[in-house]
């Protein structure tokens, strides 16, 4: 008994506690957060920034929009702590306090936040330059760097519906045969509304898919034909030229079901997947991005130049120094850098990886290993002087054809060629790439080349590591660049969150 009173006056010396008790509170917005809170400062940022982009895609008639200023806040904030989801953002915006702050209490649901999104993905490019010139304005670019990379982001899309034109065609006509036997198929009077109704139903799905087939068939049959051009494009004017590698077959190609615009892309660990390509050139002091694009192909040699000029138009300032990887290089950029540039490029091309092994892919001598001597005549590995044959045009430049002379006779004939006479192609530009890889091989181009990988791969490593952005929620190539753009500005916003004196900021 004793212990059951003093179990009682300890309960009743509790406060009272009634779940079902109304209240009033008044929550003072400002009051929310800490002054250094994340979500001020970008609050901040963007109070700097000319949204008169946003604010023209609006017109006065219909109901009044959430501001444009408040939703782009919420969906940079979004993006900026890893919430790349409109339903997530919408469950943030009513609970979180960082969110509330920034909506002023406002609560867009994931369809507004959506539709506020697709609706302005064409102004993005702008708004990105504009905080990469905030990046500079607060001395977070060192414009001694530059290191341009690309990764490659899954698309929206099974693999499963990757479909070339042969299997196209097979599954129209299986499914064509499958339609008609349905309505051959009489059913009886006294059949109930329900089976009716379900074949019915069957019917209008199965001619929705005849009808997205028959359009991914059109689809494919223009690439086939733009492929069967290119081809025959390719053919060399001299008979004797070194043949290229066996052409895809145009009826091969695949295109996917789920999402037409993405590529089929090999990913580094071998898998091909519909996906984008996305391109970055870094800055090496903070890694700020100061250019970006997206492309359908793997990186290329025509990307680099277009990067380096973005980055000069996005940031108003020179480089000193570009770095990119041996998918970026090739004799008619190393050409161009030559006569061009003023910037001090860093960049190998593929030859440049196996330049030390003894011989080629197919075991066979390697073209640098044919020397030209003082008169201009080139000898094989063997010390045979090669027979001139003439030149061809090829990529808007001028290529050299030699032939063996007495290959036939030669010892080495097997380390050279299985033909009967070895064929070489020199480039007229090959002085320029001879002089980019002596620039690698210096101890001062091997210091600088180094730095290329931790200011790049660290940005792509942030996005699909400690981000989660492995796949797109987008489909479509205008929407999947428009998504890139938004993760690179939220790259770029938490560095100035993290490094930059937002004091010096003009408001």
């Amino acid at each position: 008994m004793e212990k059951e009173k003093n179990l009682n006056e300890i309960q009743n010396n509790f406060k009272e506690y009634d779940q079902s008790q109304l209240y009033w509170d008044v929550i003072h917005i400002n009051e929310l957060l800490d002054e250094e809170h994340p979500a001020r400062l970008l609050n901040k940022i963007v109070e700097t920034l000319d949204l008169t982009c946003l604010y023209l895609e609006h017109s006065k008639e219909g109901n009044s929009p959430y501001h444009p200023k408040m939703m782009l806040k919420v969906l940079f904030y979004g993006y900026y702590t890893g919430l790349l989801s409109c339903r997530r953002i919408w469950d943030a915006v009513k609970y979180r306090a960082d969110f509330i702050y920034l909506s002023a209490g406002q609560v867009p649901n994931f369809r507004t936040i959506n539709s506020f999104r697709m609706r302005h993905l064409k102004n993005l490019p702008d708004i990105f330059s504009q905080i990469v010139l905030l990046c500079v304005e607060l001395d977070l670019v060192g414009f001694e760097y530059l290191a341009i990379d690309g990764e490659t982001i899954k698309a929206n899309a099974n693999f499963q519906k990757n479909k070339s034109l042969s299997i196209i065609n097979e599954e129209i006509e299986e499914l064509s045969m499958q339609i008609g036997k349905v309505l051959e198929k009489d059913l009886e009077d006294n059949e109930s509304e329900e089976v009716k109704d379900w074949q019915k139903s069957k019917i209008t799905k199965m001619e929705k898919k005849y009808e997205k087939l028959e359009e991914m068939r059109k689809k494919l049959e223009i690439l086939a034909k733009k492929k069967i051009e290119k081809q025959k494009n390719r053919e060399l004017k001299v008979e004797e030229a070194k043949p290229r590698g066996r052409e895809k077959d145009p009826q091969k190609i695949r295109i996917n079901l789920t999402d037409s615009e993405s590529p089929i892309l090999q990913h580094k660990d071998g898998r091909t997947l519909p996906s984008y390509q996305h391109q970055t050139a870094g800055d090496s002091k903070y890694g700020i991005s100061c250019a970006i694009q997206t492309t359908r192909r793997p990186d290329h040699p025509s990307d680099l130049l277009p990067l380096v000029d973005e980055a000069k138009k996005n940031t108003m300032q020179v480089f000193k120094k570009i770095l990119a990887d041996c998918a970026f290089g090739s004799l008619g950029v190393f050409k161009r850098i030559k006569e061009e540039r003023d910037e001090d490029f860093y960049v190998p091309d593929e030859r440049y990886k196996i330049r030390k092994t003894k011989k080629d892919k197919a075991g066979k001598f390697k073209q640098e290993e044919f020397k030209y001597d003082k008169n201009g005549n080139l000898y094989c590995p063997a010390k045979k002087i090669m027979e001139y044959i003439g030149q061809y045009k090829m990529d808007n430049t001028k290529k050299d054809i030699h032939k063996g002379i007495d290959c036939e006779n030669c010892d080495i004939q097997y380390k050279c060629t299985d033909a009967k006479k070895r064929i070489v192609t020199i480039d007229i530009r090959t002085n320029c790439r001879k002089e980019m890889w002596k620039k690698l091989d210096s101890d001062r181009g091997k210091y600088h080349y180094l730095k290329r990988g931790p200011i790049i791969e660290n940005i792509h490593g942030d996005d699909q590591k400690n981000r989660g952005w492995i796949q797109h929620h987008l489909r479509g190539y205008e929407k999947a660049k428009g998504e890139f753009i938004l993760m690179r500005i939220a790259s770029n916003l938490r560095k100035m969150v993290k490094y930059g004196d937002l004091q010096l900021l003009k408001t």
